[in-house]
């Protein structure tokens, strides 16, 4: 027996264009100026320490996004080829269009920039090309896509247009629970990061509060292991295990504003935090530590009032009166901590910058991400539209 944190769900893509102006933080303000954000960068034993202050200006710094979508992708109804379900990563492609790892249908398909559906490569099964549980892990020039399996544990290849081109078996060195993440420029595949559990560990789970580290390792084309970056602080979870007639069954569910595992993957960084403070460390591809990135912002309290939003939206989520009432249950008995995390997510984009999302209380749907440079000097911020996930950040877009 396994336990695993579940794949995300969404129905439609858009592809904006992005501007922004990458500066490196100004270091302080002249006489009349507003304050802006500052950065002091400190030595500590080889590692760089950079310490933010201030708040980039109302006008974000001059990052933003364009209104309206160049591309869109997906319906709610009508041809099956352009619903969308349970999409695990997308890329842009050369030409514009967007490749898809669509894990509901277990395909890779292949959109063109006018949006039109082209191919579909792949199907649920177990042969060469075939998924079970399949994410987009990256992209290789000539637009081959780099695809991982976790329940498989295969990495494959596919030509966007062509098709299937080769798969590997990942190593057992890499342990259970690969997810992907993303891939570094020199080709390796950052795994992990996730909820992880087997009976074969001999390990036990215990009723009530849990937390436990979680694992980073990355590996080749071939599966190989590439770096074992280590362990990290991981979700907080509230465990509910039953034994029944030597039965055991365990259900996993997130604490209301707990903290939890987050990461990124950048050209040539993997970004790792944990929400417990705003602390951000930067790996290098090999597993050195190079810089930890701070920002002195005061965390935000959690009240009464945001609990009782969190419990009526998840109770709102119900199909019927009874599963409503066993939701709200489960909710009013979990613990609650006394401050939210100090952002909720992490995303990495093909300059070296890293865009950071604050965190939003119960009701807010506009995700704001604040913008760092490659150095960790904050530059920006830009809002996008309501109830967007992230999945890729080009030079000059985002999907």
């Amino acid at each position: 027996m396994s336990l695993a944190s579940a794949p995300s769900r969404i129905c439609l893509l858009s592809t904006f264009l992005v501007a922004g102006l990458p500066l490196a933080a100004p270091l302080g303000c002249g006489p009349g100026e507003a304050p802006g954000p500052r950065v002091e960068v400190k030595d500590s034993a080889g590692i760089a320490l950079v310490l933010n202050t201030g708040e980039a200006g109302p006008d974000g710094g001059g990052w933003s996004l364009t209104p309206e979508p160049l591309l869109s992708i997906g319906t709610f109804q009508g041809d099956s080829l352009h619903q969308l379900y349970q999409v695990e990563g997308a890329a842009r492609l050369a030409d514009g269009g967007v490749a898809v790892a669509n894990a509901g249908s277990g395909e890779i398909r292949i959109y063109g920039p006018d949006g039109r559906f082209v191919a579909a490569h792949g199907r649920k099964g177990e042969g060469p090309g075939e998924f079970q549980q399949l994410a987009l892990a990256g992209k290789l020039g000539g637009d081959t896509l780099v695809v991982v399996d976790n329940q498989l544990l295969r990495v494959s290849l596919f030509q966007a247009r062509e098709g299937f081109l080769t798969s590997a078996r990942i190593s057992e060195e890499l342990g259970g629970g690969v997810y992907p993440r993303g891939m570094f420029q020199n080709r390796t595949i950052v795994l992990g990061g996730g909820f992880y559990w087997s009976s074969d560990s001999g390990d036990q789970l215990a009723n009530g509060y849990t937390r436990r580290d979680t694992s980073y390792r990355s590996c080749s084309l071939g599966g190989e292991l590439a770096t074992d970056f280590g362990a990290f602080p991981g979700s907080e979870f509230f465990m509910q295990v039953r034994n029944e007639g030597g039965s055991v069954s365990m259900a996993a569910r997130l604490i209301p504003f707990g903290k939890y595992a987050m990461q990124a993957v950048g050209p040539r960084h993997l970004y790792l935090a944990s929400g417990d403070a705003w602390e951000i460390r930067a790996l290098s591809s090999s597993g050195r530590l190079e810089r930890v990135i701070r920002w002195n912002r005061a965390p935000t309290p959690v009240s009464p009032a945001d609990l009782e939003a969190y419990v009526e939206a998840r109770v709102a989520e119900a199909s019927d009166p009874s599963e409503a009432q066993g939701i709200r249950q489960s909710l009013e008995g979990l613990p609650l901590p006394d401050l939210m995390p100090a952002f909720a997510s992490l995303e990495a984009d093909a300059l070296g910058y890293l865009w950071v999302e604050r965190y939003r209380r119960p009701g807010d749907d506009t995700p704001v991400y604040d913008i760092l440079d490659p150095e960790g000097g904050v530059v920006g911020w830009v809002a996008l539209p309501e109830s967007m996930q992230v999945l890729e950040i080009g030079p000059d877009y985002l999907l």
